[in-house]
């Protein structure tokens, strides 16, 4: 049996497995039930602590950080990375990384027919991945739950844009209607739903090319509570041997990721998970690729924080 399963992947998702743009919100269910199986469950095994320091996200201010769904051991599939700190964040930043073996991907593509036999070589993949504890308070160095759930979920391709100086641009390709739409996942009812394909511009530095990554982007809160996700999954060509340079010069690149954001005590702390499998593509080594990713997702928390701050004195 896959322990995996074949759309949350860093081969992507082509057109032929989109769901028709006229599909109603009960025909896309098993489509959105099926990413969210794959996605909740993935994350939701990251350790609560990755040192003995860890806690300090929390415990510095008095604050205990107890989670109703937990996390796993250290023994567990998310390995600590350790901890970096920056100048506009309150909270530290832990960092773990995750392999999923060839062998697993083969099962995984096998039990969703996402790959013919003739299809490339499968390689692991090696997701990296952050996790902080924010205090929830309008204030510099953190956010409070509106800051949050607004900036990621209601405007997160708008916002990125925003606090992140390499993103050029972004466009929204399509959307459905998820109006009414509810998936019911280990107890919870996943509402708020939506699907939106979209592609963002990323400036490279000289001489490599600019790059695009085209997403099919799910979001969901929970009914309930104060928590919500969103599962970006990279939107591929239908035939791999589409060329991956396009007009306007960018190369296409793969990037899949999965965020989550959510209340995690009486206090109102705020828990902020994101993780990511990529390839930028073209003609930068995958190596230079692995060493580079986890510093860039790291410092999204800074920019981000930074950003939201100026934005607040802007009112």
């Amino acid at each position: 049996m896959a322990q995996y399963g074949p759309y949350v992947r860093l081969w992507g998702i082509r057109p032929s497995q989109l769901p028709a743009e006229t599909a109603s919100a009960q025909d896309l269910v098993p489509f959105l039930q099926s990413i969210l199986s794959e996605a909740v469950p993935f994350i939701s095994s990251v350790p609560l602590q990755s040192s003995s320091s860890s806690s300090s996200s929390s415990s510095s201010s008095g604050k205990s950080n107890k989670s109703s769904q937990g996390g796993a051991g250290l023994d567990g599939p998310w390995k600590p990375k350790g901890c970096r700190a920056f100048p506009h964040s309150a909270a530290p930043v832990h960092m773990f990384e995750r392999v999923v073996s060839a062998e697993d991907l083969k099962l995984a593509a096998k039990s969703g027919n996402h790959l013919a036999a003739a299809a490339p070589k499968i390689r692991p993949e090696t997701w990296s991945l952050r996790r902080s504890v924010h205090e929830g308070a309008k204030k510099a160095g953190t956010a409070d739950w509106d800051e949050w759930k607004r900036c990621f979920k209601d405007e997160h391709a708008d916002a990125e844009m925003k606090f992140t100086p390499s993103v050029m641009s972004h466009a929204l390709k399509k959307q459905w209607d998820c109006t009414g739409a509810e998936v019911t996942l280990g107890g919870d009812t996943y509402e708020d739903l939506t699907l939106k394909l979209e592609e963002s511009t990323h400036k490279m530095p000289a001489p490599l090319n600019n790059r695009v990554f085209p997403v099919l982007q799910l979001t969901a809160a929970v009914r309930g509570r104060r928590e919500f996700i969103v599962v970006q999954i990279a939107a591929v060509p239908e035939s791999s041997k589409a060329e991956e340079q396009r007009p306007d010069g960018a190369v296409r690149g793969a990037y899949t990721s999965i965020e989550r954001f959510r209340e995690v005590d009486e206090q109102g702390n705020v828990e902020w998970l994101m993780g990511t499998v990529s390839d930028a593509r073209g003609v930068l080594p995958a190596w230079i690729q692995k060493m580079a990713v986890p510093g860039q997702i790291a410092k999204d928390v800074d920019m981000f924080l930074e950003w939201i701050a100026k934005e607040r004195e802007s009112k």
